[in-house]
């Protein structure tokens, strides 16, 4: 549903980043491989996927598509 979020990154560990934009601060769940690609920079963009559990919406993202695509 999702194709992309970008923005200013507003928190960043190993395993997530949030990234605001309009105001709002969304969570990711990301990669080591994005992490190290995006550490450092102010702003990004990244590529979205979405997985909707009975219990919980998660967000993941990527440094590019094809990174994506593998999790996909």
């Amino acid at each position: 549903m999702y194709e992309y979020i970008k923005g200013t990154i507003s928190g960043l560990t190993p395993a997530g980043v949030v990234i605001e934009t309009g105001g709002i601060g969304y969570f990711l769940h990301i990669s080591v491989n994005t992490f190290s690609r995006i550490n450092g920079n102010e702003h990004s963009k990244l590529f979205l996927h979405e997985i909707v559990r009975e219990d919980a919406h998660l967000l993941y993202g990527f440094a590019d598509k094809d990174e994506r695509d593998f999790f996909s």
